[in-house]
């Protein structure tokens, strides 16, 4: 068996089930298209790219590749592990994806993914990986990894969260007791690296993780706890947004020093964010999607396909992606290609 397989959308329905792909490649009224679609039971959690290159992980070992930015994608139809690969990151020619039971994995130039010896067997949601090698990835209860070698080798970092989190409105704050589950990490070209995900916190460090500053923090009505961040995405330029629930959306334009909070006015629960550099900003999540065209000075409602029905998780943008679209993964093994003219 090839171990890539072009998605093909046959028809009739009954064909299409028997080899677990519906044909999916149609496109509503305003441009917005669904590109591929597996069965209900696939679902598809992170999407990188570099260049024109891009990849998406997901249940089972779902990987599906792309060299053309989003265009048509490729099945990899040996999965390379029976876990749930919940997050990836492509750097140069490497490319590293993480998942269940502290699964690490990665390849060079598209050849076979080799297993890494993992430090801990608590899931791995996020990774990211600089030019330069080093890489970070984040999980449940306060897992935090970092590799200097391309993903090669990992040590486990343990911050103070206790310290880290607690302030004067929150001397009793759950997260002095609990080590907060972490959903986004962005390790920069310079070294520095960013973290962050429950209790609505992004914490940065310049040395490597060994101390950290918290460089946003999200607030919370007296008595409940503040929103989680579940996605972000940094563009090379120092452009970057953060987003997750209550419909918190946050914005640097320093590369993650400083952040910004944006009014989205709206209460959905927001899985992944990304921007183009002409001011285009996407986010999904459930049953949700919000589009910027001024870059997050005004929200509209995403009206495109299925957004407003299911759940979307995963999205990121190749180079020759138009600046007004971004490629959205999520639920039943879908691939959307986002258009702004939806609006």
């Amino acid at each position: 068996m090839k171990p890539f397989a072009r998605l093909k959308f046959v028809k009739p329905l009954i064909l299409s089930l028997a080899v677990g792909i519906y044909p999916a490649a149609f496109a509503d009224s305003s441009g917005s298209q669904a590109i591929v679609q597996f069965t209900p039971h696939d679902r598809l959690y992170s999407v990188a790219f570099n260049g024109d290159f891009g990849e998406t992980v997901g249940e089972g070992g779902l990987v599906l590749q792309t060299t053309d930015g989003g265009k048509t994608w490729v099945h990899e139809v040996n999965p390379p592990t029976g876990l749930s690969l919940f997050g990836v990151a492509i750097s140069g020619s490497r490319s590293i994806a993480v998942g269940q039971e502290g699964l690490i994995l990665v390849r060079d130039d598209r050849k076979p993914w080799r297993k890494i010896e993992s430090v801990t067997d608590q899931r791995l949601l996020r990774v990211s990986l600089n030019k330069s090698g080093l890489a970070v990835a984040v999980g449940a209860f306060g897992t935090l990894l970092k590799s200097t070698d391309y993903g090669q080798t990992w040590a486990e970092l343990k911050p103070d969260w206790a310290a880290l989190y607690k302030t004067d409105e929150t001397s009793d704050f759950v997260a002095a007791r609990d080590e907060p589950t972490l959903y986004v990490a962005k390790a920069f070209d310079d070294g520095s690296i960013v973290i962050g995900g429950e209790y609505g916190q992004l914490n940065r460090s310049t040395d490597g993780g060994t101390t950290w500053t918290p460089v946003f923090q999200a607030q919370a009505a007296k008595g409940s706890t503040p929103p989680t961040l579940f996605g972000m995405h940094l563009r090379d330029d120092g452009t970057g947004y953060a987003a997750g629930q209550d419909g918190l959306i946050v914005m640097t334009t320093d590369s993650a020093k400083t952040w910004t909070q944006l009014d989205a006015h709206s209460q959905a629960s927001l899985f992944d964010i990304e921007s183009s550099p002409d001011g285009h900003v996407f986010a999904v999540g459930m049953r949700s999607g919000l589009f910027s065209a001024d870059a997050g000075k005004t929200w509209q409602p995403l009206k495109a396909l299925d957004l407003s029905l299911n759940w979307y998780s995963g999205l990121g943008r190749g180079t020759s992606t138009a600046d007004d679209s971004m490629i959205a993964v999520g639920h039943s093994g879908r691939v959307l290609r986002l258009a702004a003219s939806v609006n």
